[in-house]
């Protein structure tokens, strides 16, 4: 019988008809979680007290990513116009960065709201490809995980790496149709406490149970240890433009 990954009710209970994209469709997600009861996966895809939706707020951030990365491919003559609610693509001398529409740039709390939608909708995604590949996800440690994500109670750090060079690895199709791999690189370090993903070559890393300082300490060291060849820092996740998301790195 299945049983909900966020809110644990059963089928006796609930609903499981709709398809539960991991990523979203509107990102060009492809798989999704039979874990999933319909109104947990509507409530990521409905507008709440803001303007955006969890998914909308995580599929503007990365589909900047995505229309970069399309553009220096061989076929990107398919990619058609960057289209967005809130930011827009600027270039100058050939560089390429990314600005707030001008009716969100002067609104501060707009952009911290966006931020921590961005931030749930990561961890959604990063939760559901976990119980989807690793049939895990269950177990109380994970409620620091539903709380923040599902029932928007109290607030997680999530830390961005600052690449050192504009290369990464991705797949001929994976912009188009992206999708999330565990331990993808060795650079990638993961404990019972932390865990980092790499999507659209971006890299990330956020608890996903509860910790203390040493072992945030112990983690941040260590982390940082991994990836002092590709990567020059790290950045605590405070607002959206935190993020590069258009890879400016690939400017130089």
């Amino acid at each position: 019988m299945k049983k909900c990954l966020w809110c644990f009710k059963n089928e006796n209970e609930t609903l499981f008809i709709k398809k539960a994209h991991t990523i979203p469709k509107s990102l060009g997600g492809q798989n999704y979680n039979q874990n999933v009861c319909d109104e947990c996966n509507e409530y990521f895809g409905t507008k709440h007290e803001n303007i955006y939706s969890i998914e909308e707020a995580l599929k503007e951030g990365f589909n900047i990513t995505r229309y970069r990365i399309l553009l220096s491919s061989p076929n990107k003559r398919k990619t058609g116009g960057f289209k967005s609610r809130f930011f827009e693509i600027k270039e100058r001398k050939g560089k390429k960065s990314v600005r707030y529409n001008n009716s969100f740039k002067f609104n501060s709390n707009f952009q911290k709201e966006l931020c921590r939608s961005f931030k749930r909708g990561l961890y959604k995604m990063f939760f559901e490809e976990l119980n989807r590949q690793k049939n895990i996800g269950y177990e109380d440690n994970f409620n620091f995980i539903r709380n923040f994500a599902r029932y928007n109670k109290g607030d997680i750090p999530v830390f961005y790496f600052n690449r050192l060079y504009g290369i990464f690895m991705l797949t001929e199709n994976e912009a188009a149709t992206p999708f999330l791999l565990f331990d993808r690189m060795k650079y990638l370090f993961s404990n019972k406490k932390f865990q980092e993903i790499e999507f659209l070559g971006h890299v990330f890393g956020f608890p996903i149970s509860s910790y203390d300082e040493n072992e945030f300490k112990e983690y941040i060291e260590k982390s940082l240890k991994e990836k002092t060849t590709f990567f020059k820092d790290i950045t605590l996740i405070k607002k959206f433009t935190d993020i590069d998301f258009i890879h400016s790195i690939m400017n130089k």
